[in-house]
């Protein structure tokens, strides 16, 4: 008879002392360590009860196959990292003295069914539709209020939020807005020979910063007739057919989007040499002016840097204790 190398043998030994293990343990299940946090263990059976209510979203929205499977994956790996933070918090407010009492939890189930004007049965049953059971959803209730409190306790009045902050979202939001919206520009096309010497190169786009400088003083139109190379839109002032930013190149879209209706850009680098825009209109902005705005920029201004601040609490932290995610 032929020898067992040591490999199958070892393989034999192994499979032998599973089968003992399991006729005497019964239905014992080793469970998988997806992450440490200290000398707490997360069980791939704590990640996978929390995942259910985005597994079912996911089953009801995603197709089949290799796209579900990827979203699977994401939300596995974004929920493990969940997981340790509220670890690492609970931790936190342990040493803080900081818990979550029963009649809060009340308090807060109310809350939400008032703002959603119906009664805290109705919220359960609808909370039961996306997969959280009573029980379930009173726990997330208690973490998001332990969160808050630990907030309050170790950030709250950290948060500094300036006229400058306010300004710049603003302005975020409007950039944002013009993206989506038609407009209306001409532009002087300056081309710098293929192959040209770098001294041509720097000599076209001189010319370019004369024309643009001219433009801001003077008409754009004469400008254009007199110095673009685009020999199509040279007699009509050098306009173009209305569109979105999507439609030109992102160097391009830039500098549109920061145009206000009747400015004249700076030199833009475009493909074969240089150019100058004048925006000309644009579809009127929906969004409210920045004064009556002013009270909510606030609120999610304030939002944004707790939340960031929140982040890089967190993350010292994970630093300080011993954390290993293994999934």
């Amino acid at each position: 008879m032929r020898r067992l190398s040591t490999h199958l043998i070892s393989a034999l030994a192994t499979s032998m002392l599973l089968s003992l293990v399991s006729s005497t343990a019964g239905a014992t299940l080793i469970e998988r360590v997806v992450a440490v946090v200290g000398e707490r263990a997360i069980l791939l059976s704590d990640l996978r009860e929390r995942a259910q209510p985005f597994l079912l979203q996911i089953h009801q929205s995603v197709p089949a196959g290799a796209q579900r499977n990827a979203a699977i994956s994401q939300l596995y790996k974004g929920l493990i990292d969940k997981l340790v933070d509220e670890e690492v918090e609970q931790r936190a407010a342990i040493q803080a003295k900081v818990a979550v009492t029963a009649r809060e939890v009340e308090e807060a189930l109310e809350r939400v069914a008032n703002q959603n004007g119906i009664s805290v049965t109705k919220l359960l049953s609808e909370a039961k539709k996306t997969g959280l059971d009573e029980t379930e959803y009173r726990d997330e209730l208690r973490r998001q209020l332990l969160q808050t409190k630990l907030i309050n306790v170790r950030l709250q009045g950290r948060i500094r939020v300036s006229e400058d902050d306010l300004r710049t979202h603003y302005r975020r939001i409007l950039l944002e807005e013009r993206q989506r919206l038609t407009f209306r520009a001409a532009w002087i096309q300056f081309v710098t020979p293929p192959g040209a010497p770098a001294a041509k190169a720097a000599e076209v786009r001189k010319l370019a910063d004369q024309v643009a400088h001219s433009a801001r003083q003077g008409d754009f139109s004469a400008l254009v007739r007199k110095y673009s190379a685009d020999t199509a839109s040279r007699e009509t002032g050098g306009t173009f057919p209305a569109t979105q930013l999507a439609q030109v190149p992102a160097a391009v879209q830039r500098v549109l989007a920061n145009l206000e209706v009747g400015q004249v850009s700076t030199v833009v680098a475009v493909p074969g040499g240089f150019a100058v825009f004048k925006l000309l209109e644009r579809e009127e902005s929906t969004l409210p002016s920045y004064e009556e705005a002013r009270n909510e920029l606030s609120q999610r201004v304030y939002l944004e840097k707790m939340t960031q601040a929140r982040r890089t609490w967190l993350d010292n932290l994970r630093r300080q204790q011993h954390v290993e995610v293994r999934l």
